[in-house]
């Protein structure tokens, strides 16, 4: 039972960054511009499904594995979005050609706005799980002390 503690966490922030990451790459799609404000938002599902998936049980484990997976999505979406631009389609997003082009290009790929939503994504993925996790000890704390 004590590895659910930390495995299914680390399963769902890894769900979230590819959900993420596809978001950010559709929003992109449609709206031909990059919203870096979704990279910011990527860190918080990623820090929301951890902390949902510890039950709120947790630790600073739990945090690195919230933030680990808010970089990952964010270059997963980073290299959705140079896929779909390259082939012009999500289909061929994973070609050999694709994943050279994004390789070559990857410095590039990220300018000062980029690295501040980068931080804020960060920053946001390592303390919305303790927060939540407060926010849902306050209750029972506050339910115990009345039934006294």
């Amino acid at each position: 039972m004590e590895g659910n503690k930390i495995v299914l966490p680390i399963l769902g922030a890894l769900l979230a960054a590819v959900v993420g990451g596809a978001a950010w790459a559709v929003i992109v799609a449609l709206t031909n511009y990059e919203l870096g404000i979704v990279a910011w938002a990527v860190g918080g599902l990623a820090g929301y499904a951890v902390a949902k998936l510890a039950n709120r049980q947790v630790s600073a484990a739990h945090q690195v594995i919230a933030v680990v997976a808010s970089l990952i999505g964010i270059l997963l979406g980073k290299y959705f979005t140079v896929g779909y631009l390259y082939t012009e389609s999500f289909s061929g997003i994973f070609e050999s050609e694709v994943m050279t082009v994004f390789q070559e290009n990857f410095s590039s790929l990220f300018d000062v706005m980029d690295i501040v939503f980068i931080a804020l994504a960060v920053a946001t993925a390592w303390q919305l799980p303790k927060r939540l996790a407060r926010q849902a000890a306050a209750p029972a704390a506050e339910s115990t002390q009345a039934a006294e």
